[in-house]
Order: C-alpha cells, then structure tokens, then sequence
C-alpha cells in the first residue's frame, strides 16, 4: 500500500506499508554493514527514528559474519525490528572489478537472508559507456527485472532504471521498469552525476523517468544521500533516499550540511547546536561524533522536508537550498525553465495551498503555479461588458469594481489581473517586495498589451493610470457599492472555465463578511449556491451548485465517475477510493472541487479531489476524492 497524505509540485508524503511494516516517505534508508557498524542499528531506531535499513548482499555474502546472517537472517544480526532493504551489489562488484554472483543466485540469496525488499542484478551504466553497450545493459537489467518478478512474491521487487547518460534509453527502460510489475522504482547510475556536480543532468535524469513510470510506487534515489540535495530531488518526484555518506564522510573526518561538506580540521566553529556538537570545538570531533552529527543533519532535513510539503512551502524551502552552490541553482532553474518537466509538474501541483505564495528569488515567477495562473486566466476569464476599464499599478490592487468600473491591476507577476479574482489563489496570496521589478515577470508589457487588444471591445473605454485616485471621472466612484456578483463570476469562470458563470441565475442573494468585505457565501433565494472559501478564494459548492454545475460544464469536466460498487457509500458521505474510480476529468488537479458521477453521469456528491488523473487511474491504494457531501 502506497497512500499519500500531503503533497506540494510532485512531492508526496505517503504512507507506505508492505507486510507488517510502515514508512511515511519521504524517507532516507541508512546503509549498515555487517563488519563495522560506526553507529549500530538499535541507535538508528531509538536516536533518530529510523523507519528503514539498507544493506548490500553482496557485502554481507563476503562478510565475516555470513554464514551468521545465513542462519538467523539479518534481522536477527542487525537487532532491527522495522523493514530491510537489500542492495544487489552491482556497484561493488563493478569496482571490484569481478562478478561472482549470478543473477537468479543473487534474488534467491537475499530471500536466504530475510530481505523485505529485494533488488535483482542490474548492469550498472557507466557515463563513459557508449551507446551500444548502454543498451545491451538496459535490455539484460529489464530483463532480470521480469525474471526476478517471477519468483519473488513475498517481498518487494525492486526495478532499476538503467540506460546511463541517454536520455532516451533512460525514457526506454523507465517505460519497461514501469510495465514489469516492480514495487519500487530504483533510479541506477546517479552516483557519477552527483560526484561531478553535474546537477542539471540529475535533473534530467530523475524527470525522465518520473514522466515514463507509473505514479503509484516509490521513487528511490539510488546513492543520493546528501542532504543538500534532498530538497530539489523530493519536489522532482523522490521518495526515497539511502546513505552511507554519514560513516563515509566520518572516516575522511568530513562534516555535513545542508550547504555542503566541509573538513572538520579546516572548521574554526561548529554550526550545529545538534547533541553531537553542542559544546564542542571542531577539534573535540572524533570520528564517531563526526557520523553522529552527520545523521543528525541527514534526518533533520528529511523531517524539514516533510514539514514544508505539509505547510505547501516546498518551493520556498527549495529556493533557499539551492543557493548552497551554483550548479544546484543552476539545475533548479532547469527545471523550471524545461517547458516539459514544469508542465509534468503544474499535473501534480496543487491549485491551492495552506500558505502564501513567497517571492524569494527571479527563479520564484518561474514556478508552475504562475505559468497556471496565467493560463487559465488567459483561456477561462472574460471580462464584463459595458464598463468603464481602469488598467491600475500593483499597489491599488485592492480597488473594488462597481456597476459601472472595473479595475484591472498590473502585477509584477502576473500580469495583468482583473481585481474581481485578484481573492483566489494565488493572486491574494502572493507576497513580493517592493523592491522587486518587472523583471520579475518579462511579460509583463506584452501581458497588458494583449489584454488591451483582445478585451478593449468589451469596455465603454479602456485606460491606463497610475492610482485610481488620479482618474477625473471618478470623483463619486467611492459611495458605489463592491460589485459582488462580478466576483462570484469571474471566480466560478476562473475555477471551472466557460460556462460556469451560468449558474448564477434566479433569486441571487450574496452575504458579505462584515469583517473583512469579502463574498462568502451565495443563496438562491433560501437555498445555498456554494461558499467562498475565506483563505483562498475558492468556490466550494453546495448540493444546488453542484447540481447547476453539472448541467453547466461539459460532459466529464471537473467530473470524476465512480464504480457502481461505489455509488451507496459516496452517498453516504464516504470518501472515494482510488481502485473505485473509472475515469475523470484529465484537466483535474489535486485539491480541486469535483463532482462525483456514477457511470450513468448521475450526481451522487461532490469533493476535494486528493489526486489528479493518471494517479487516479494508477495508485492501489488511498482516497482520491474526499467527499464533503453525499447526494442520496
């Protein structure tokens, strides 16, 4: 079972359960060998919370303590009551420069040994291999990986993503790794990319293969285990890391940070307050200290991670850590820039968030929410018609339209933003400093200029002024009251798309927050339309708005259809579960408003949705709608 929980661009917090085991993921497992344990495992457990070991069949075959391991099993060796992860032993054996296990003899010795989760031979591709022999090991690695399947089925098998520096070899045996029946996705021959600082073809790399797998199995990073990279790699779709880095790195007296690693006899202060350095001078580091602190710092930005996808800051924690060293900016800017990995990413990311929008950096307006943002406003908002229009600075951006004015505001970000959405998300909740120019949306003249061209018919006029205080003909334009309606439009266009501003029809009644002068909620006559979610602007509608909304929008639009297994339950107000539904609107993305058809396209409630399409249509396991309402 693969579930997720939270989520923030393509990251997920899942809980992930196999056998009798749970990890919430994120997660890192930490490397152990049998013959020299630098901080034991029973440590690992009750000092840091380790959910998850990783150790190496090849080693433990060469280990003194093998036939000691044979007979009890490693659980019993490692004194490790949670899950084992088993590497093959590829990269050993590659720079070892000898093979001594066979493929099938390899699956069949981790299953001797108590492996929870198993991982065949893969031929590890090096950077300087050609392609030719690129593709003779993608094609024998998916190979083992069918072979592997048949024979285990007890525990998890593991899928290596082969194919070296090629992209479209990687594209090629993410495509057969996804099609094999693997339980976890393994992403193979990183290390030298990681080594050379080449971050920008990690990249490449990691979004290569989440576009061409399956989204309802682990992604696991194999070899990253420095937590400078965490961040980046998680909002690309990791979930899993392993690190041997924290005793390696020790034994070279090497000291972790987030910021990158430094040699504890060069350090004049130690930057940690973590038990491991509280006290101490560089010089009082001993090697164990130094594997302490190292984990302490490893778990600690997993932990951060996990809050910061919780918290829906992932991106703002992101553009801190990439600011450790140019080639990590460089490859967050990457991505961000790749047309085709920020669309993959804006799938995956929610349309609304617990937090506002931080402008941190020119990277901040690169981010998919805005190239959404600006889309859907491009393609779904039209403009009231018969008005005076006022095109106003960003700072008059809580101008209120009227009957008869409508104020259009200049955003650094954005634009070019109508003040009847300027509520909803991320609008109303984008926070950029002043200092900030129109550097940080390029576009920003060509934005206004296509705005003018193309609704400059639907205005009385059309004019372009600094405050609107400065307008002559505006001298009464404070005692006309907020224009509400417009806004409760212009929202349900902006969410929904064309058409579902016709729900707006009969006995419109609009309550209006003393407080604040926000819409809230909207009636027909005594029957509620829907509400507007205070921190986000969104419309959430109730049974009569779902209800117009249906008859609205087109077939299958914001629509996600149910099994008739299903139907009763969704009535009754329960949650939809991924393996119940067949079929939904491709457009919908997590935490969107939805209506819950059964297969006849009858309304049975409406919901959050958790996940979007292609997740839908592949996690086992999990809620992928959360009804609010159930219509029986």
């Amino acid at each position: 079972m693969f579930e997720i929980k939270y989520r923030d661009a393509c990251a997920r917090i899942c809980d992930w359960k196999f056998g009798k085991y749970k990890v919430r993921t994120p997660n890192i497992a930490i490397v152990v060998n049998p013959d020299k344990q630098i901080v034991t495992p029973a440590e690992l457990c009750d000092i840091f919370g380790a959910e998850i070991i990783i150790t190496n069949a090849y080693i433990i075959k060469k280990s003194k303590n093998a036939k000691k391991i044979e007979k009890e099993g490693m659980h019993k060796f490692y004194s490790w009551n949670g899950p084992i992860y088993t590497d093959s032993g590829t990269f050993q054996m590659y720079s070892h420069g000898s093979v001594t296990i066979r493929p099938q003899e390899t699956i069949d010795y981790q299953k001797k040994i108590g492996s929870d989760i198993i991982t065949p031979l893969d031929m590890f591709t090096l950077p300087k291999d050609n392609r030719e022999t690129a593709v003779h090991k993608l094609e024998e690695t998916s190979k083992r990986i069918s072979d592997a399947r048949l024979s285990v089925s007890e525990q998890l098998l593991v899928g290596p993503v082969q194919g070296g520096r090629f992209i479209d070899l990687r594209e090629k045996a993410s495509l057969s790794v996804g099609k094999s029946g693997a339980d976890v996705f393994a992403i193979g021959g990183i290390v030298p990319l990681m080594e050379r600082y080449e971050f920008s073809r990690l990249i490449d790399t990691v979004m290569t293969v989440k576009m061409n797998i399956p989204p309802g199995r682990p992604v696991h990073a194999f070899g990253c285990g420095h937590p400078m990279l965490f961040s980046l790699l998680v909002l690309a779709g990791v979930d899993l890391f392993d690190s041997a880095a924290y005793a390696l790195y020790a034994e070279d007296k090497r000291y972790m940070t987030v910021r990158g690693t430094f040699k504890i006899d060069d350090m004049h202060e130690l930057p940690c307050s973590c038990p491991a350095c509280s006290g101490k001078k560089p010089s009082d580091m001993d090697k164990r200290s130094i594997a302490m602190h190292n984990l302490y710092v490893t778990f600690g930005e997993i932990r951060t991670i996990r809050q910061a996808i919780m918290d829906g800051v992932l991106f703002e924690l992101v553009e801190q850590r990439v600011r450790a060293h140019p080639a990590l900016l460089e490859a967050y800017v990457h991505l961000l820039q790749n047309k085709d990995y920020s669309d993959f990413i804006e799938k995956y990311d929610p349309v609304t968030k617990g937090s506002a929008f931080f402008y941190t950096g020119a990277e901040s307006a690169m981010r998919p929410a805005i190239h959404r943002a600006r889309k859907r406003l491009h393609e779904r908002y039209i403009p009231p018609k018969g008005r005076k229009g006022y095109l106003v600075r960003s700072f008059d951006r809580f101008a209120k339209s009227t009957d008869n004015i409508h104020f259009i505001v200049r955003e650094s970000l954005y634009g070019v933003v109508p003040s009847d959405i300027l509520n909803i998300y991320p609008f109303g909740q984008t926070i950029v400093p002043p200092t900030a120019s129109k550097e940080t949306h390029p576009g920003a003249d060509d934005s206004l200029n296509k705005y003018i061209s193309t609704y400059r018919q639907y205005y009385r006029s059309l004019h372009i002024i600094s405050k609107y205080k400065d307008a002559k003909d505006l001298d009464d334009y404070e005692k006309e009251p907020h224009d509400h309606l417009l806004e409760a439009r212009s929202v349900l266009m902006y969410q929904y798309g064309g058409g579902a501003e016709k729900i707006l029809y009969g006995d419109i009644k609009l309550e209006v927050s003393r407080k604040t002068g926000r819409l809230r909620r909207i009636y027909i006559g005594k029957d509620i339309l829907g509400t507007i979610r205070a921190e986000d602007g969104m419309f959430v509608p109730a049974r009569l708005g779902a209800e117009r909304l249906k008859d609205a929008l087109k077939k299958i639009s914001y629509r996600v259809v149910v099994s008739d297994d299903a139907v009763p339950f969704v009535m009754e107000g329960k949650s939809v579960f991924s393996r119940f539904v067949i079929d939904a609107d491709r457009e919908i993305r997590p935490y969107d408003e939805v209506l819950i058809v059964d297969s006849s396209d009858k309304l049975v409630g409406t919901g959050r949705c958790l996940l979007n399409y292609d997740e839908m249509m592949d996690f086992r396991d999990g809620v992928a709608v959360k009804t609010r309402i159930g219509f029986s």
